[in-house]
């Protein structure tokens, strides 16, 4: 038996021992039900609730605390009715306020943090499957945030958008929400007496409170409300039918581009471009793109990086977004180590836009079976020798990238699935697939695996990833572990791989008190470890910590974190330019403490500081971020890091600065002016926005870049743009 049959043998093992744990799995009944009212009367989204339907319709308005007191009704009351006709979902929420003026609503931006504000939200799982849904979420000033939930909750996609509105309004003892979501922006499956999963929630600040129709348990924290297991049913939905709409999004964009290289040139920019969604049926879309636009209208962040491996950075651009979590194949985390796709290896390069001449995607759910296919044609891409260093120069040829992703519903809450990718050019290809489960034979246990294997010209063997692990949940404690296997030639050219050669084992356990004593809300503590080994079995990374976390009631708390380190370098480490940390084995401690403030306070911050060893040297850095929110249309965020690393070779600093300031005219008009500085590069990068959200679904935006180089006794300007764009969504 070879080692590929082994591994799967193995697994099959372990899966066969569960096996039982799932065949005794009961959900049980769900008494939880509300029936929509249809309505014939047209329903003008303005906040104020004054249709008389809205009085027709039977109110939810037992509200259940998740926390802080877990069980206990909720503080304020709180009422939801629900509307529907032939086009839209309508929810109404009426939330009473003992304290109007104690609410809670910073926020006008969409997508920004409405977790610091007052809020309510929707949760809907309209395959009623348990595993996915839509989580929409609003604040008093009627700003909007939608994502999409996959894996029972335990991936939530912040960046996922689509086309619905919402007004709210605050009176003197109560604040309302309107809100409509197109069904032609859900996908269902259509049947005569349709169910849809269904969870209705409000949070208030003032008191850490948040609370839930269906009651959730405590343990899952903030995760709690999105969590998809044991929902509540939205009933009485006749006569709608899932659209096979067309969805057509044509932009134009002319710009200037200013390059200082040298000599002064000016470039002219013009394009256009469409991107076009079809409901192939009631459960599948298609997704196209021509000639596309990725300017990013917002940067990447500075992050510092201090280790031997890459950073992994998130996926902004609109295509790749939508309907992510489908195309997620690797090993799960916020900080991943392996992604089987990784989609910025796509139309990016060496921080270039690499044109793409046309893309494609797929994706839905046929019975039992969840579906994704991406395809993406991009064009040959060289950058000017003359305007660049040869050392930095990029050349690319036309590449042709593929990803089909399949998975399939199994038991009650559990995946089984596959994923095949190839990139491909005329001259080479690199290729990789695997499969992988997720099962969950309760709402506390979850375990998941995969296997995955590369496939390149010439090479054969030593090119397989294993992995498997879980956790368990009550309400105090959280118990993780995995255990994962990276071959040496692993090598998945549109994926993130940090490391390769490995073995890694890690855990961590989570107990977490609610005191409410001596101004503590909440205590928790963390111990971890992570141990990496080659393939060898020789020790090449330990990692050992423990965090304690105070969460006070003034909704401010203090994190204290140490770490003890082993790293064995077989190769020298060139951590700087010049700067070399030889081969070796080195220990080393370090320590952390935070502090953080009321984050919807008018002010608020946070301050960090590490200190202790760094393999043969010592590190010294604090962090510092600082909010100011004199109301809801003004905002001040500034952020600065400082490392001072000292080696016996040699002795520097690492710095980063960020600030942004925004204004809000309205929830669908702001302007952001964005600035960062790092050391490493020692420029300044400025990005100037202005974004107007002029009907739903269409937005006209002004971006003005530029970049200063300050590593001489005059400050340079590099290189200028100026874009505007222009796109006009038509719903046919």
């Amino acid at each position: 038996m070879g080692v590929l049959q082994r591994k799967f043998w193995w697994l099959l093992q372990i899966f066969g021992l569960l096996f039982p744990i799932i065949a005794a799995t009961n959900l049980g009944d769900k008494p939880y039900q509300v029936e929509a009212y249809r309505t014939m009367q047209t329903i003008e989204i303005d906040g104020e609730l004054n249709e008389p339907d809205w009085k027709n319709a039977n109110p939810i308005s037992l509200f259940i605390q998740v926390m802080p007191d877990e069980g206990q009704p909720i503080t304020q009351t709180t009422e939801v009715r629900i509307l529907y006709n032939q086009q839209n979902l309508y929810f109404g929420f009426t939330c009473f306020d003992s304290d109007i003026s104690k609410l809670v609503a910073n926020e006008m931006r969409r997508d920004s943090g409405l977790y610091a504000d007052d809020n309510v939200f929707v949760l809907l799982d309209t395959y009623n499957d348990q595993r996915n849904g839509f989580f929409f979420r609003v604040n008093p000033r009627g700003a909007l945030q939608e994502s999409a939930v996959t894996n029972s909750g335990s991936s939530v996609y912040l960046d996922w958008n689509v086309v619905w509105t919402c007004q709210a309004r605050i009176a003197k003892n109560h604040w309302t929400a309107e809100i409509a979501i197109p069904f032609s922006q859900l996908r269902f499956k259509r049947s005569t007496e349709m169910v849809w999963g269904l969870n209705l929630g409000r949070k208030i600040i003032r008191n850490e409170e948040e609370a839930t129709w269906i009651p959730m348990p405590k343990s899952y924290g903030p995760w709690a409300k999105v969590r998809t297991v044991n929902l509540g049913r939205l009933v009485g939905l006749d006569g709608i039918t899932p659209s096979r709409h067309l969805e057509l999004l044509p932009f134009v964009l002319p710009g200037l581009s200013r390059a200082n290289q040298g000599e002064t040139e000016i470039k002219r920019v013009f394009d256009i471009g469409l991107d076009l969604k079809y409901g192939i049926s009631s459960n599948l879309t298609a997704d196209l793109t021509f000639n596309t636009d990725f300017a990013q209208v917002e940067a990447d962040e500075e992050q510092v990086n201090l280790t031997r491996f890459s950073l992994l950075f998130p996926e902004k651009r609109p295509f790749f977004m939508e309907r992510a979590g489908l195309f997620d194949f690797g090993i799960p985390g916020p900080n991943s180590p392996l992604l089987l796709f990784y989609s910025r290896r796509i139309g990016l390069a060496e921080g270039h836009a690499v044109p793409i001449i046309a893309g494609s995607k797929i994706n839905g759910k046929l019975g039992s079976y969840g579906i994704g296919f991406l395809n993406v044609l991009t064009d040959d891409f060289h950058t000017d020798e003359s305007v660049t260093d040869s050392d930095d120069s990029v050349d690319v040829p036309q590449t042709n990238y593929s990803v089909l992703r399949m998975q399939r519903d199994i038991f009650d809450r559990s995946t089984i699935g596959l994923i095949a990718i190839n990139k491909q050019d005329a001259d080479a290809f690199n290729r990789a697939g695997g499969f992988d489960f997720a099962y969950r034979p309760s709402d506390s246990l979850n375990l998941r695996g995969m296997w995955a294997r590369t496939f390149e010209d010439d090479i054969s063997g030593g090119n397989d990833a294993l992995y498997l692990g879980g956790n368990w949940t009550n309400d105090r404690f959280r118990l993780q572990g995995a255990y994962s296997m990276i071959d040496e030639g692993f090598n998945p050219e549109v994926g993130f791989v940090r490391r390769t050669g490995i073995r890694r084992i890690s855990g961590d356990m989570q107990y977490t008190r609610w005191p409410r004593r001596f101004g503590i809300r909440r205590i928790r503590v963390e111990p971890k470890f992570d141990y990496t080994l080659n393939h060898d079995n020789e020790l090449e990374t330990r990692e050992i910590s423990l965090t304690n976390s105070f969460f006070l009631e003034s909704r401010g708390g203090i994190n204290l974190e140490a770490q003890r380190n082993f790293e064995y370098l077989d190769d020298d480490f060139e951590i700087r330019e010049g700067i070399i940390i030889p081969i070796g084995e080195y220990n080393f401690n370090s320590f952390r403490t935070s502090v953080f403030t009321d984050s919807s306070k008018k002010v608020s911050g946070e301050f960090g500081a590490n200190f202790g060893d760094f393999f043969n040297g010592k590190r010294r850095s604090f962090d510092i971020e600082a909010k100011f929110k004199p109301n809801e249309r003004f905002r001040l965020e500034s952020q600065y890091q400082l490392n001072r690393i000292t080696l016996p070779a040699d002795t520097f600093n690492v710095n980063v600065f960020g600030s942004r300031t925004s204004y809000f005219f309205s929830t669908t008009l702001f302007v952001k002016l964005f600035a960062q500085w790092d050391s490493d590069s020692d420029e300044v990068f400025t990005n100037f926005l202005l974004s107007y959200e002029y009907r739903p679904g269409s937005n006209f935006y002004l971006v003005f870049n530029q970049i200063y180089d300050i590593d001489s006794t005059e400050v340079d300007l590099v290189n200028s743009t100026i874009v505007a764009k222009m796109t006009y969504w038509w719903n046919l």
